[in-house]
């Protein structure tokens, strides 16, 4: 597909619009106010209505006024008509993104609870798999409530019903200002909504592997703490410690052991703690890994149920636990043979 420069130039300018009034940072009623001024006075001609603009919306004495200048200047002679049709159209389209964000983040959140309810253990791969479709599910949850609103061939529904409402006054300008100036709608605000919602997801992530581990250790011990070094060899920290009938124990979290696996691991014997826990989904820890983490005395591997039962040579193994067994009553019978 060859790409005209028209094409190209219209567009870049419709997403550098699209840009540059996120940048003025305006409030909801400033947007409207900002829209009708361009409304009202577009018969005023190119001259009186930049002159117009530059006093109204953003002061001079307001930190974001040279973003809205920018913005303004954008409009020449040459393209006076369609950077007021772009800006119209892009204020209309921000006046949306929250409404979406907020649709994005209510129907994942929805469907992240109610998936998340069915699965008691927090160590389990299906778990793990169910907080990546949190992130995931508001990014696919956006693209398609996007194209539901900058899409003019085919029905569109949102999840809300008031929405439906907003979609329908945004069809004819979209379909005419995209005919008029060959922009794509739809790509160009998706790119403005990718950057929006990976902000948001950055807030609103599930649960990390961490914490998850952080919450098991509390079932099992009313003393947890975070990031402790051992107080036979300061150089190793661990990433929790918890007790269990006056005794400590050492705990490692990690997702997935890469080539972390082959660090220097001391035996429990030198170490302040009476055991340590590697506590991973079991994803990439093969036989070599597993028979190299061993070879230490007083480890344990604690694995996801699901990789437990696909692999016998966890099952083999009497140090390596399987995430449903992680409790007190299991790690008592364990030191009672292994501490």
């Amino acid at each position: 597909m060859k790409i005209k420069i028209e094409e190209y130039r219209n567009n870049l300018l419709f997403y550098t619009i699209l840009k540059n009034i996120i940048k003025c940072k305006l409030r909801e009623n400033k947007l409207e106010e900002f829209e009708n001024y361009i409304k009202e006075n577009i018969n005023l001609g190119y001259n009186k209505l930049i002159e117009f603009l530059k006093m109204q919306i953003v002061r001079e004495n307001v930190k974001t006024y040279e973003d809205y200048l920018i913005l303004i200047n954008l409009c020449d002679e040459d393209n006076y008509d369609m950077w007021c049709d772009l800006t119209i159209l892009s204020i209309e389209l921000l006046l949306c993104k929250n409404l979406i964000l907020a649709e994005t983040k209510t129907y994942a959140k929805t469907q992240y609870s109610e998936d998340i309810e069915n699965i008691k253990d927090k160590l389990s791969f299906n778990y793990d798999l169910i907080n990546l479709e949190y992130p995931y599910g508001q990014r696919v949850i956006n693209a398609l409530l996007v194209y539901a609103l900058t899409n003019t061939n085919r029905k569109n529904e949102f999840i809300l019903e008031s929405s439906g409402k907003v979609i329908k006054k945004l069809n004819n300008l979209i379909i005419n200002i995209s005919n008029k100036y060959n922009i794509n709608a739809n790509n160009v605000f998706m790119i403005i909504m990718d950057e929006s919602i990976n902000q948001s997801i950055i807030s609103t992530a599930g649960s990390s592997y961490e914490s998850r581990v952080e919450s098991v250790l509390l079932n099992i011990s009313d003393n947890v703490r975070p990031h402790v070094h051992d107080k036979n060899i300061t150089s190793v920290e661990y990433d929790y410690t918890f007790e269990l009938d006056g005794k400590v124990y050492g705990v490692s979290a990690k997702r997935t052991l890469r080539e972390r696996y082959k660090q220097n691991f001391e035996d429990v014997h030198q170490l302040s703690v009476e055991a340590v826990f590697l506590i991973t989904l079991g994803i990439d820890l093969n036989e070599e890994k597993l028979n190299n983490i061993m070879q230490r005395h007083g480890y344990f591997i604690v694995v996801s149920q699901e990789m437990y039962n696909s692999q016998s040579y966890f099952k083999k193994n009497k140090r390596v636990i399987s995430s449903e067994n992680f409790n007190a009553d299991n790690l008592r019978k364990l030191f009672s043979q292994y501490v």
